[in-house]
């Protein structure tokens, strides 16, 4: 059976689609993630680069900070996220699924930034940065 996730951004104009379902996922808040999101944190779910494909529209890419943001070219909503220019894998945005529900958040990163109001799930393992930081 393989897999077909379906996603996109606010208003439409920009669909993508997943061949395999998203592992890794967790919430950032760090101090970029929020910026980019205009929100106090941002979910993400990782795939390989080829499980990842936009059907329908264009994106923006943004580099900052020696990484790359892609937004959704016709409304900006926030779609992807890149660690180098071509990565072996990348983060999708889980909010922005057709249905992000089976994909809860497994570890929390970038404490050291977070919203002092935002409140965790104390169930999740919390990171002060990246996971991948030991």
């Amino acid at each position: 059976m393989s897999t077909r996730l379906t996603g996109g951004c606010l208003c439409g104009g920009t669909r993508y689609e997943l061949t395999a379902v998203p592992f890794d996922v967790g919430d950032c808040h760090c101090v970029d993630c929020r910026r980019a999101a205009g929100a106090p944190f941002v979910t993400w779910g990782t795939v390989y680069r080829g499980d990842f494909r936009i059907t329908q529209g264009e994106v923006r890419r943004v580099a900052h900070a020696n990484r790359f943001r892609s937004f959704a070219a016709c409304c900006g909503t926030p779609l992807v996220f890149e660690e180098s220019s071509e990565p072996p894998a990348i983060d999708v945005t889980i909010a922005s699924l057709d249905d992000p529900t089976p994909f809860a958040p497994e570890r929390v990163i970038w404490l050291e930034d977070r919203l002092p109001w935002v409140v965790l799930d104390p169930a999740l393992p919390q990171y002060r940065r990246s996971s991948r930081d030991g």
